[in-house]
């Protein structure tokens, strides 16, 4: 945790001055993630932890942190959480996973607009059997 800066109450020597209190009630712990089980190798990371979130629960917190990350990038992306959960699933980082899901979304707006173009010839110069189109355009 960092220091935090706290108005010192008024007197003549400190008059309108700040003070910088240290309030590191933090603890070090060790995060493993998988690999060797030594927990000191490159699969683990080592991370403060206020001192009143008991040690038991960090595992939970980060991964409801972790769904919430979820949550808001499927919502801002306009693909559904398990879309999001399988594109991290295949890349290294999260930041990737946000990438590859702009892509993503490019891609099928593109794809889009070529779709509706294609329906809007049709619908405009005709074609000769309309069941059989819509099938054939179904399966591109």
């Amino acid at each position: 945790m960092a220091p935090h800066i706290h108005q010192v109450p008024s007197s003549k020597s400190t008059e309108g001055k700040k003070a910088i209190k240290n309030e590191n009630t933090e603890q070090a712990i060790q995060i493993f993630s998988g690999g060797s089980s030594s927990g000191t190798d490159a699969n683990s990371v080592r991370i403060n932890v206020d001192s009143q979130i008991h040690l038991e629960d960090v595992a939970q917190f980060v991964q409801f942190g972790f769904d919430e990350q979820v949550k808001q990038l499927a919502t801002h992306s306009g693909f559904q959480a398990a879309v999001v959960y399988e594109v991290y699933g295949r890349v290294t980082t999260f930041k990737w996973t946000k990438r590859t899901l702009q892509v993503m979304r490019t891609a099928a707006f593109e794809q889009a607009k070529i779709d509706i173009e294609e329906q809007e010839a049709e619908d405009l110069y005709g074609s000769g059997n309309e069941s059989e189109d819509d099938g054939a355009r179904d399966q591109k």
